[in-house]
């Protein structure tokens, strides 16, 4: 008897949350534009904060694109970042931009992050609430030295 009571509002709490649940979209961020030349990398650093213990943080993925002056996808790729990580995706002006000596070309990058998506209130307009946090900087470092010579720090929301 008791098991039953307790599967029953076990699945009531689970058609509750399921009814409530809001649906799942991206919010999308952006760097300022950065220019790479041959023997330079760009880094997309990407920072997922976490929370203070005793609480577990989430995990967050998102989806990193770098794209050039003219909108064109350069490279794409997917990131898992864990609560108090950092990852980071490189573009490499050789490898992936085939750029040769005296060669530039000006960069962007965007992170997707997973969003919730609030139902519409009174304003008649939805939010979209981003799942979890990632603070990014986008870099360009010479490859011989190593040494950063550029950091763009600010993001943008693109709506």
């Amino acid at each position: 008897m008791f098991q039953s009571i307790r599967l029953t509002c076990v699945l009531t709490l689970g058609a509750m949350a399921l009814a409530a649940q809001s649906t799942t979209t991206n919010t999308l961020q952006t760097t300022a534009m950065a220019g790479i030349a041959y023997g330079q990398t760009a880094r997309l650093n990407l920072l997922n904060p976490g929370v203070q213990p005793p609480a577990l943080g989430v995990t967050c993925i998102g989806t990193v694109a770098y794209l050039g002056a003219d909108g064109t996808v350069l490279k794409t790729a997917s990131v898992t970042v864990a609560p108090g990580k950092s990852e980071e995706v490189d573009l490499h002006s050789a490898a992936d931009l085939n750029l040769a000596a005296g060669d530039r070309r000006e960069i962007r990058a965007t992170i997707a992050i997973p969003a919730a998506v609030s139902p519409t209130s009174g304003t008649g307009t939805a939010t979209a609430t981003p799942v979890c946090k990632l603070i990014s900087t986008l870099e360009i470092f010479d490859n011989l030295t190593l040494r950063t010579e550029a950091i763009v720090g600010k993001v943008e929301s693109v709506d």
